[in-house]
């Protein structure tokens, strides 16, 4: 490899690099938002009521003595947490697939370097690994995945038992949809993530 195509080689790494850390930053917002709705809703479950009360009050204080269905504000926060759950699970999924790609760089320009070796992202990362950090990464792989999933389906078994006729309301239905997609959603990046979508054994 010649000087002029190895200092394109570096550049793109560093500018890889420098897109891997905005992407580490839109994951930690969608973490936030995702953690603020699963608090909202874990309120709701516990206090149905007292959610119901409070945002009659905050509506009033808002835009006046309007009466709004809950339901549909209900349904709204739902697809919002469907909404951000995609965006999370996409941005991680892409973030472990820049780290492999950054590592190969990494190997290629150690490989025509030679004389000192690119391994911030690579050998030398992992090498002594913290169990800190070992920690922190299976709460985002899979303690996250299976709070979304518990989430959702204890929220779904709290409405069906709050109905009367849960399968003739259309609130409910769209909750359904929108909890059953966040399921769905967490099972399959469960899948990629730890079981690489069962390719070994299709292989």
């Amino acid at each position: 490899m010649n000087e002029k195509k190895l200092e394109i080689l570096y550049d793109h790494y560093k500018d890889t690099f420098e897109n891997q850390k905005i992407y580490l930053n839109k994951r930690n917002t969608y973490t936030l938002i995702c953690l603020s709705l699963i608090a909202a809703f874990s309120f709701q479950i516990a206090s149905p009521a007292e959610v119901v009360t409070i945002s009659d009050q905050l509506i009033k204080k808002s835009i006046g003595n309007v009466k709004v269905n809950f339901n549909y504000i209900n349904n709204i926060l739902t697809f919002g947490l469907l909404w951000v759950v995609v965006m999370y699970f996409q941005i991680s999924l892409l973030i472990e697939r820049q780290y492999s790609y950054i590592q190969n760089i990494e190997e290629k320009l150690t490989n025509e370097l030679k004389s000192f070796s690119i391994s911030r992202e690579g050998k030398t990362y992992l090498e002594n690994y913290p169990w800190l950090l070992f920690i922190v990464h299976r709460i985002y792989t899979i303690v996250f995945p299976i709070s979304l999933i518990a989430v959702a389906i204890i929220k779904w078994i709290t409405e069906k038992k709050s109905i009367d006729a849960p399968w003739k309301d259309g609130h409910f239905w769209f909750d359904t949809i929108f909890l059953t997609g966040i399921v769905l959603i967490a099972l399959l990046y469960l899948s990629n993530r730890h079981f690489n979508d069962f390719r070994n054994k299709i292989t």
